[in-house]
C-alpha cells in the first residue's frame, strides 16, 4: 500500500499552518474550467490537494457540491475556518489520495462529475494509480481537470514542481478524450480528461 511519506506530509503541514498557499484562481481560469467541465448546479466535485481551499470555494461558487480533501490537517482546518459559510456546498476532510484503501473506503465510486487536481499531481508518487482511482470516482460523463506547471517552462531550481512532456503523455494515454489549454503563455497547463 502506498501512502504519502511522513516527511512530505510534515512539510505541507508547516506550509499550510503558516498560511501559505498558492495562487488563487482568477476569473479567466474559472471561465476556462466552465468551458471544459460544463458545471451544473448540484453536480458533485472533488478537489484533491485542496491546500487553503481557494479553488474548492470557487467550485462551490460555480454551483458544485464540493468535497475538498488534503493530506495535511493544517490545510483541512484552514478550509473549515475560511469557508464555513459555504457549507453544505463545500465540505472538507483529511484524506491521503495516495492511500488506495482510504480512498476506496471514504469516496464512493461513480460519484463525482468533476475531479480537480490543481498544482498537486506532480507531488504524487504513483500517477498511474492516481489516474485509476480518479477514473473509478468519476460519474458517467465526468471530467478530471489537472492543472500543473510544465518542467520546460520552469527555472531549473523549480522543475521538481512540474511535469515533463513524457509525464503528460503517460497521464493522457489511458483516457479517451483530452482537451488541453494554458492559463497564460508559458504558464500553468490544464488538461481536461474524460474516460
Amino acid at each position: 500500500m502506498t501512502t504519502t511519506p511522513p516527511d512530505r506530509v510534515a512539510g505541507w503541514e508547516a506550509h499550510f499552518a503558516a498560511g501559505r498557499g498558492f495562487r488563487r484562481p482568477d476569473d479567466r481560469e474559472l471561465r476556462l474550467l466552465a468551458e471544459h467541465a460544463h458545471p451544473s448546479p448540484g453536480h458533485q466535485a472533488l478537489d484533491i490537494g485542496c491546500g487553503l481551499g481557494g479553488y474548492a470555494a470557487a467550485l462551490a461558487d460555480l454551483g458544485y457540491r464540493t468535497l475538498a480533501v488534503d493530506w495535511a490537517e493544517a490545510s483541512v482546518a484552514a478550509v473549515r475556518d475560511r469557508y464555513a459559510g459555504l457549507a453544505p456546498g463545500l465540505t472538507v476532510r483529511r484524506l491521503d489520495f495516495e492511500d488506495a484503501c482510504a480512498v476506496a473506503e471514504h469516496l464512493p465510486a461513480g460519484t463525482f462529475d468533476l475531479v480537480t487536481m490543481r498544482l498537486v499531481l506532480a507531488f504524487l508518487t504513483d500517477r498511474k494509480a492516481v489516474g485509476e482511482r480518479v477514473r473509478r470516482l468519476l460519474a458517467p460523463g465526468g471530467v478530471w481537470l489537472v492543472t500543473t506547471p510544465l518542467t520546460d517552462r520552469l527555472p531549473e531550481r523549480r522543475r521538481n514542481i512540474g511535469m515533463t512532456a513524457d509525464d503528460i503523455t503517460d497521464l493522457v494515454t489511458p483516457w479517451s478524450h483530452c482537451s488541453a489549454y494554458d492559463l497564460e503563455p508559458d504558464g500553468l497547463h490544464c488538461l481536461a480528461l474524460r474516460p
